[in-house]
């Protein structure tokens, strides 16, 4: 889309709001007629105009209602700015002391999108735990992003780690799998539940993370929910079992393909796979299954043992704390 497309409707709302403006105008712009032209500004990815709407209407003696700030807010998520949107943040702090305006999900998913287009995947978790803590109910689409962001951020080294190791200070995909355990938990809001986006934002990022173990039980969950995941989250999954020099676990995804209807020698990259997967275990032979560890590097799942995202019921109520334990 052009740039001059998206701005178009943005300038005739601004035309509009000028025109009912002018001293010769029968009919005054109200807060809906500001809020609508926010709003139009938020698409139309000016930032700075839409502020100055807010400056507008309070010369024009309105108040700013919780819709001005939600499309305010969308303003600072469409171009990534963080400051612009802590700036909205302290604007409705102030107005929930004077007249009780109180940020709403539709503040917090904005803030929160926001966070990932700017890439900081810990604010973006922190705007959820205190969406959670204020008793707001983030909806699937907020969960998603928040998994999104932590599965885009790039690896932190610690100024300890010697160059090229694998530690980082944070690891973000167990953030990622502990958001996506709220979803799957009782305490989860009201209609929230992983769908298929959460599944291939996960599992991609499982697989890229060397996590083959935890993406393949991603993949059997994705399946039991009633999504049949595409081919190219398989040969991730694959590609990581074979990166982790465990070519068993890669042959036995493989081969479970079939139950979603995939042939794995149709595909070049999974055939190949096989075929090496083959020559690797003909080559060791039975010593092959007594050696699991002798390949472990990169994490302890790495060789791709069962992993078990579920827990006993008399483990549910910590849940809803696995935010909480989180560490920054």
């Amino acid at each position: 889309i052009e740039l001059e497309d998206v701005k178009a409707p943005m300038n005739r709302a601004l035309r509009l709001l000028e025109a009912m403006k002018s001293p010769t105008s029968s009919v005054r712009p109200n807060i809906v007629t500001y809020n609508a032209a926010i709003r139009a500004c938020a698409e139309g990815l000016n930032l700075d105009v839409a502020f100055d709407l807010l400056r507008q209407l309070k010369e024009d003696g309105l108040e700013p209602t919780v819709v001005t700030y939600g499309s305010l807010m969308t303003a600072c998520e469409r171009v990534g700015n963080i400051e612009a949107a802590s700036k909205v943040f302290r604007m409705v702090k102030n107005h929930d002391e004077e007249d009780g305006i109180k940020a709403n999900e539709i503040i917090y998913g904005a803030a929160i999108s926001c966070c990932r287009k700017a890439g900081e995947p810990e604010r973006a978790l922190l705007l959820l735990r205190k969406m959670i803590s204020e008793k707001l109910a983030p909806n699937t689409a907020t969960f998603n992003t928040v998994i999104a962001a932590l599965s885009e951020a790039k690896p932190s080294f610690s100024s300890s780690t010697a160059k090229g190791s694998k530690e980082t200070t944070s690891n973000t995909w167990e953030k990622a799998l502990s958001v996506y355990k709220v979803m799957k938990s009782k305490h989860a809001p009201p209609g929230v539940s992983p769908n298929r986006q959460t599944y291939n934002i996960l599992i991609r990022n499982l697989a890229t993370n060397l996590q083959p173990g935890y993406a393949e039980s991603l993949l059997t969950s994705m399946c039991d929910a009633g999504f049949v995941p595409d081919v190219d989250l398989y040969t991730l999954t694959v590609r990581s079992y074979e990166r982790c020099g465990n070519p068993m676990r890669a042959l036995g995804l493989m081969e479970s393909m079939r139950e979603v209807g995939y042939d794995f020698y149709d595909i070049k990259v999974l055939d190949e796979a096989f075929k090496n997967a083959v020559k690797i275990v003909n080559k060791v032979g039975k010593g092959f299954a007594t050696e699991t560890g002798s390949r472990r590097g990169y994490s302890d799942f790495c060789v791709g043992e069962e992993i078990n995202l579920y827990h006993d019921d008399d483990d549910d109520d910590n849940d809803y704390q696995i935010l909480d334990s989180l560490k920054y």
